[in-house]
């Protein structure tokens, strides 16, 4: 699995270019979740992206922008979206590669059609105070030969990649360690990709 980042949930002034620099440097799955921001504000950002990337952009609202914008084939189902969502829904999305989203791996068990599905915080969460990580003395992820792969958020640094790594995760998405310090965040960004590929590719 690629490393995937993760949008500041708040628009700010250079984000699009940020996003572009980002896909430059070799991003190869974004996934663009703003909850709480009007459509206007996400077809704008989109917009902005250059075209030869959206087929690297995941929507986790407005799901029928892949229609305004064809290149866009990625389909985030938060956990309380996919539980409302049909099984009839789902299977017109061939084609398309769904994510969701879990909070007990006991949900896991419940995922048919999904290609990854987040899970955490495995660590403190770095862009949510209060956001405590998973205790990992007990956490014993389903059989690797699984269908689903499970990508650990919350808390991913440098420092812990390899941890990620031993406990089973197929991959990694990161959102506070590129965004929390913008100014470093594609250098942030370029360092993570370098040692992410030494434990993951």
């Amino acid at each position: 699995m690629a490393l995937i980042v993760i949008s500041e949930p708040i628009c700010f002034t250079t984000e699009s270019r940020m996003i572009n620099l980002l896909f430059d440097a070799g991003l190869s799955v974004f996934h663009l979740r703003k909850p709480g921001i009007g459509l206007s504000e996400h077809k704008k950002l989109i917009s902005e992206i250059k075209e030869k990337y959206h087929d690297r952009i995941a929507l986790h609202q407005f799901h029928y922008l892949h229609q305004v914008f064809p290149l866009i084939k990625r389909l985030h189902y938060p956990e309380q979206l996919r539980k409302a969502t049909s099984n009839e829904e789902f299977d017109q999305l061939k084609g398309y590669t769904l994510s969701t989203s879990i909070h007990q791996l006991n949900d896991f068990e419940k995922l048919n059609g999904f290609d990854y599905t987040f899970y955490g915080p495995v660590f403190n969460s770095i862009s949510k105070l209060g956001y405590t990580g998973l205790s990992k003395v007990n956490l014993i992820l389903p059989d690797q030969n699984r269908k689903t792969k499970i990508i650990g958020l919350g808390g991913i640094t440098h420092q812990n990649l390899r941890e990620i790594k031993q406990l089973g995760f197929d991959g990694t998405a990161v959102l506070g360690t590129i965004w929390n310090n913008k100014k470093t965040a594609i250098n942030n960004f370029k360092s993570l990709l370098i040692k992410y590929k030494e434990h993951f590719n």
